[in-house]
């Protein structure tokens, strides 16, 4: 049941729809430098971990090397007739003068 009247379009309509994709247009942009920082944040975190790793990779092996020398020493040290098992602590022996 229209009154036959033309139906009013609002002239404002028509001027937000530059104003609105100028907007559109910034806040994409404004997500693209936000993924681009967060991009790039994840990298800089991937690089520290990797480098964690790689030391911990390192420390895991020198603290193997080290034991196998601890039991090469005390193969050695038995093969001679050692009695370093008997030995006193170096820690608990007292300087002389010191008491």
């Amino acid at each position: 049941m229209t009154s036959g009247k033309p139906v009013k379009t609002h002239s404002s309509t028509s001027s937000n729809d530059k104003p609105l994709q100028h907007t559109a247009t910034n806040l994409n942009e404004a997500y693209r430098r936000g993924v681009v920082l967060l991009h790039e944040k994840c990298k800089a975190l991937q690089r520290s971990n990797e480098r964690l790793v790689f030391r911990l990779h390192r420390v895991q092996k020198m603290s193997r090397t080290r034991a196998r020398d601890v039991e090469m020493l005390q193969r050695k040290l038995d093969s001679f007739g050692d009695c370093w098992r008997t030995a006193m602590d170096p820690a608990d022996v007292k300087e002389e003068g010191a008491e």
